[in-house]
């Protein structure tokens, strides 16, 4: 049963199409409608034990690698990351593979808007959260790791915090549809995060905002244009645009969702996310 609900937050309607709830973990799984895809989305949310209502909670938005129809928050759910730190964590799928972009002229291929202008917007307005930028953090892997760093780069005073592990930073062509998603070069290079790094250096370069890590399948698979691993360059271009980060290059683990990398990057995550409280 479809229940139409109105969002007074832009010029944006919702439709709510039911709503699941697993008790035991507080997992509540939404079907949603929105501008900036077509069809119907699911946005699954897992809220600490103690979601005391009177109380704000910071959000990880966990990054859908592909279109999302399965859940990576089983991993986070297990090592019980939400209820360790205090956080809800947030994911959602995607009519196409998420490269995080808006295309230039399909109006329903705008995945960076769906994510700062809907998802976002949607968790905000449901539970209780900080609504503030240092309650906004990014989580994500391989295409989804690209996403972290390039949506807190174009967006530095909407998203406080991003962590990403075994990402491509540095392609100058497309790759695993990027063109059906930047449908241009030109366009692409409006979401490149090695390009984004410079012309953002000056909203990073005054407090840790970033976590990298991981040079598996990213590694030398499709290597940079100097024919490097994707994440230790990445590390050399923050370092020498004197942007804070932090870096783990121990995380010797396979391209995939594992706790292995996702457990210790969380935790790096929220340390960075809480020693810049009251900054």
């Amino acid at each position: 049963m479809k229940i139409p609900r109105q969002m007074a937050m832009g010029a944006w309607a919702l439709v709510l199409c039911g709503v699941a709830v697993a008790a035991a973990d507080e997992l509540k799984i939404h079907s949603v409608e929105s501008p900036y895809q077509p069809g119907s989305q699911e946005i699954r949310v897992l809220l600490p034990d103690n979601d005391d209502p009177s109380r704000k909670f910071p959000v990880v938005y966990v990054l859908a690698v592909g279109q999302g129809r399965g859940s990576a928050l089983r991993i986070f759910r297990e090592a019980d990351l939400h209820n360790r730190y205090g956080v809800i964590l947030a994911e959602s799928s995607f009519a196409d593979t998420p490269w995080y972009g808006d295309h230039p002229s399909d109006p329903l291929i705008r995945q960076e808007s769906y994510v700062r202008d809907f998802l976002v917007p949607f968790v905000e307005k449901n539970y209780s959260t900080l609504q503030s930028p240092d309650g906004r953090l990014l989580f994500g892997f391989s295409k989804s790791g690209w996403g972290a760093l390039s949506l807190i780069f174009r967006n530095p005073d909407f998203f406080g915090y991003a962590a990403s592990w075994d990402a491509p930073y540095f392609f100058r062509d497309f790759h695993y549809g990027m063109d059906k998603v930047f449908g241009t070069l030109e366009h692409l290079d409006r979401y490149r995060p090695d390009l984004l790094a410079v012309q953002a250096r000056s909203h990073f370069q005054s407090r840790n905002r970033l976590v990298i890590g991981g040079e598996d399948k990213w590694g030398f698979l499709i290597p940079t244009p100097s024919g490097g691993s994707h994440t230790v360059e990445m590390h050399a271009l923050l370092l020498k645009e004197g942007i804070p980060h932090t870096y783990r290059d121990d995380l010797k683990t396979k391209h995939t969702w594992s706790a292995d990398w996702v457990v210790p990057m969380f935790e790096e995550l929220m340390r960075i996310s809480r020693a810049s409280e009251g900054h």
